[in-house]
């Protein structure tokens, strides 16, 4: 992807959220354990589905359960086209659904220019450094009702800003 000005890269991803996200560190008392509390029974996993622009616009969706190819489709037609510029690369994983017929014909149909990162590289997607900013608000804000976490997730995605998004575009390799 070299020689792509970083503009123009949409990167595209998934991540799981649950009721049950607590600190990963605490402060505690001399001598004494830092405790959390978290739900034993936690509903089915709720999957965000969202792409990131280097200037810190997000388009997403949230639902119960993984992603489809059926899914992926719907988002990608319905909300991620209609926001992509005339010269945009969708960045993707490599997950299957990402691959599907259904997908990548599409994608061709609408005149859509895409690419797969390498297997095994989260490094090299940006997106993966939001998902960590919007999971450690959500463990802050302790959301352990599932109809809540749309709109935690809504206001933590809020949060990113253009300064964030070119960190994070330089940190994997996209910005010198």
């Amino acid at each position: 992807m070299s020689g792509i000005n970083a503009e123009h890269l949409v990167f595209l991803d998934e991540s799981g959220i649950n009721t049950n996200l607590t600190r990963l560190y605490a402060h505690a008392l001399h001598w004494k354990r830092a405790v959390d509390a978290a739900p034993l029974n936690t509903p089915t996993a709720t999957t965000v589905l969202s792409s990131i622009h280097l200037d810190s616009t997000t388009i997403f969706t949230i639902y119960q359960g993984g992603t489809t190819a059926a899914r992926f489709r719907e988002y990608i037609e319905n909300q991620l086209v209609p926001s992509l510029k005339k010269e945009d690369l969708v960045v993707m994983d490599n997950m299957r659904s990402h691959h599907a017929k259904t997908v990548t014909e599409y994608l061709d149909k609408a005149g859509i220019h895409y690419a797969y990162l390498p297997l095994y590289s989260p490094d090299l997607n940006p997106i993966e450094k939001m998902w960590s900013k919007m999971k450690a608000i959500l463990r802050k804000q302790k959301v352990r009702v599932a109809s809540e976490l749309p709109e935690a997730v809504k206001k933590a995605l809020e949060t990113i800003r253009h300064t964030d998004c070119e960190g994070w575009f330089h940190a994997c390799g996209y910005m010198h």
